[in-house]
């Protein structure tokens, strides 16, 4: 237990480190916004396809705790390569090498520690604080010692997150084939469809948000130690919603609550686009705990709940990549709709996408399974 806390810690603090202030760093080397969006969008165009590849491979080896241990210590080496980039080229090389190492990390430790007893959020609510404790840490010292201390916090913060999941014990699933196949039947299901579509239109939102609300609150008139602390704010109250999480899994199914969330989305969304005092930011960041803490455990919950073991790795990747396709949408969006008086029409936008992401949530809310194949045809061992 004291291994996979410190791991979901180490790791979260690695991205909480990074992608904050990687569009800062970008901006102070000379980019523009298009162009920061065109190096930001490499990352999650990877993340469309890398991480059902290490998924699949993965569940086919019974490998997923030592593929999740090479994906932590070659993120850190990689990291290193944002040092010496400086222009649009070779800052995308740098993030792309990154990426193909980064992007599986999250869904393999989510397969591995997934329990259906709601001790997962628990665990993964050392990520949160990690985050915090990235974003909150490089906000104070990287004005005093440079931008590149984005880069070496974010290198260290892997690498001792690969050291922790030497620490992890695998559940034992057994070799099953054919995976590709298996997954394949599951992911033509329409309950499954409605869910990934869902997933993805949500994270449009949340991929505008993810790369320009630093640069945002900086167009506005707050310095880099606001955007820290803004951050750790948002970061905050997900740790509290976590904390609490069991209690609402209790009460109501993770279907459902998809759908609130969405809901809630779409408010924060819009206090972004109008607000510019720094209680109301900070106000609409405390959101965040709702519309990405019991969002990402709700969804988490929804995929995990009721999976063939066997192929826990390769679906929970197939849903980070269906993430990772919105994503590329808001990064792509936000980088041709923020002007030097904001991103307040990127928010804008964000409020559709979460809309449209509402009303399929409640689609998908109606259905009571998306593994209702499993149980009638079940995988041969």
């Amino acid at each position: 237990m004291l291994a996979i806390r410190m791991f979901y810690f180490f790791a979260f603090a690695a991205l909480g480190s990074l992608f904050p202030f990687l569009p800062l760093l970008l901006e102070s080397r000379g980019l523009c916004p298009r162009s920061i969006s065109h190096v930001l969008v490499v990352s999650p165009i990877v993340n469309v396809f890398v991480p059902p590849l290490w998924g699949l491979l993965a569940d086919a080896l019974v490998a997923r705790v030592r593929m999740l241990r090479i994906a932590c210590a070659c993120s850190g080496l990689a990291t290193m390569a944002l040092v010496p980039a400086r222009g649009v080229t070779s800052s995308m090389a740098a993030l792309l090498l990154l990426s193909v190492f980064r992007a599986p990390v999250t869904s393999l430790a989510d397969s591995v520690v997934w329990t259906p007893k709601q001790a997962y959020s628990l665990m993964r609510v050392w990520g949160s604080i990690g985050f915090a404790a990235g974003a909150m840490l490089v906000g104070k010292i990287q004005s005093r010692w440079g931008t590149d201390v984005v880069v070496y916090a974010t290198s260290a913060s892997y690498l001792l997150a690969g050291l922790c999941a030497f620490g992890f014990r695998g559940r034992g699933a057994r070799r099953s084939e054919p995976v590709l196949r298996h997954v394949g039947t599951i992911l033509a299901r329409p309950a499954m469809l409605l869910l990934l579509a869902a997933s993805a239109a949500y994270y449009v939102a949340h991929g505008a948000y993810d790369s320009f609300f630093s640069v945002h609150l900086r167009r506005i008139g707050f310095g880099d130690d606001f955007v820290g602390l803004a951050w750790g704010t948002g970061v905050a109250v997900e740790i509290g919603v976590m904390l609490l999480s069991p209690r609402v899994f209790r009460r109501w199914p993770a279907s459902v609550l998809l759908a609130v969330c969405s809901a809630v989305a779409i408010a924060r969304w819009l206090l972004l686009a109008h607000v510019r005092s720094a209680p109301a930011l900070l106000g609409a960041q405390a959101l965040h705990g709702v519309t990405f803490g019991l969002w990402y455990l709700a969804l988490v919950d929804r995929v995990q709940q009721g999976a063939p073991d066997h192929l826990r790795t390769s679906i929970q990747a197939v849903t980070a990549a269906a993430l990772a396709l919105g994503m590329v949408v808001g990064y792509l969006t936000g980088g041709v709709t923020v002007t030097p008086q904001g991103a307040s029409t990127t928010f804008l936008i964000a409020a559709g996408a979460s809309s449209v992401a509402l009303v399929l949530y409640v689609s998908q809310a109606r259905r009571p399974s998306i593994y209702a194949w499993h149980r009638s045809h079940p995988p041969v061992r």
